[in-house]
């Protein structure tokens, strides 16, 4: 039994180390580009990347096949060392036999599995350096547009600093328009109001020069009646006979 996890122990590991997969999934790793409006190479580069995910991911689905069929015959030879070790318990046959048996379907497995493992790297590995290097393009690709946008984000609190510097003057300059406003209005009111004594007072002037030129009318058919009266005296005064 002990031989047999000595044995074991010699297998090598089919499965990549944790540090490994950590590397990996660092390398592999990138933020995500932030949105931009103004500038279609931020969607270039989703598209690309989304390409370059997809390949990476068939690549990975590949690798983990080959890695299940490892594990597959890995299990198998695990499983018949189970048997033996019940047989051996169970029986008591002989031992160095039947570990040369189990060793010799060993050795075949992981032949088998060095075999596998040759072929998925050999067939996958200029798949995962192609994706690497886009990654590492896409990364400078992405830091590049972090630049661009970090100086369109300046630019754009500038102009807001402005507008805001616009809209306070502007605020200003309203208050002011609306103090003259208020003043030009007091003073329209004011004039409007003397207008409107000026225009009562010509009504009344107006009426007394309507009632003098009624009194005018009146002392003129009055003077006329006098006149009259002084022609009519007149002609009877001439009219009498004189003595003499």
């Amino acid at each position: 039994m002990v031989d047999n996890r000595s044995d074991l122990d010699l297998i090598p590991a089919i499965a990549p180390a944790k540090d490994e997969v950590a590397s990996y999934r660092r390398s592999g790793r990138s933020d995500a580009p932030k949105q931009s409006n103004f500038n279609g190479i931020l969607v270039f580069a989703l598209v690309l990347m989304a390409i370059v995910m997809g390949v990476g991911g068939f690549a990975l689905y590949q690798i983990q096949q080959k890695l299940d069929q490892s594990n597959q015959l890995l299990d198998e030879g695990q499983k018949s060392i189970r048997d033996l070790n019940d047989r051996l318990a169970a029986t008591g046959t002989d031992v160095s036999k039947t570990l040369q048996v189990m060793q010799a379907q060993q050795s075949t497995n992981l032949g088998e599995i060095d075999k596998l493992w040759a072929v998925a790297y050999r067939q996958n590995r200029p798949r995962i350096q192609t994706i690497e290097e886009t990654l590492t393009k896409l990364t400078a690709m992405d830091k590049k547009l972090d630049a661009q946008m970090a100086t369109q984000v300046s630019s754009i609190n500038k102009v807001a600093e402005r507008f805001e510097k616009l809209s306070a003057q502007m605020i200003a300059d309203n208050k002011e328009q609306s103090t003259s406003i208020a003043l030009i209005r007091g003073q329209f009111q004011s004039q409007s109001t003397s207008l409107e004594g000026s225009r009562l007072s010509l009504l009344a002037l107006g009426k007394q020069v309507k009632d003098v030129e009624e009194a005018i009318a009146v002392f003129d058919r009055y003077r006329q009646q006098n006149n009259q009266r002084l022609l009519e005296i007149q002609r009877q005064l001439q009219a009498q006979p004189q003595t003499p």
